[in-house]
């Protein structure tokens, strides 16, 4: 019996871990490319990662503060959206990310590139 009560803690112990690390992982997701199951989505984070390069180009360029939220097309986060495509909040969610990443790397790119 002394040998079998370790282990049978033990096993105890990595059968109540196991759900509590896999509702972790769920939780906070994958890796960002693995979150684009869709085709639909990673089409949607393109668009808006384009569209806000461009946008954080002008801005910077035209010495604006930095603000994502100003655009239309941010608020908007559906050029390029067809009905057909699934999920309209699962497109506008990753569009906006896109839009997001794309324009504050050109923003700050223009930005940094301006002061020198």
């Amino acid at each position: 019996m002394s040998r079998i009560f370790p282990a049978l803690l033990l096993t105890v112990g990595v059968a109540l871990s196991v759900p509590a690390c896999a509702g972790q992982i769920y939780r906070f997701g994958p890796p960002r490319e693995a979150v684009y199951e869709r085709g639909f989505e990673r089409h949607a984070y393109d668009i808006g990662f384009r569209e806000g390069v461009e946008e954080g180009r002008n801005d910077a360029r035209r010495d604006r503060d930095f603000s994502y939220q100003r655009h239309d097309e941010y608020r908007d986060a559906d050029q390029g959206y067809h009905r057909g495509d699934g999920d309209r909040d699962f497109y506008r969610r990753a569009y906006r990310e896109g839009f997001q990443a794309g324009y504050s790397g050109e923003y700050n790119r223009v930005s940094r590139d301006r002061r020198y």
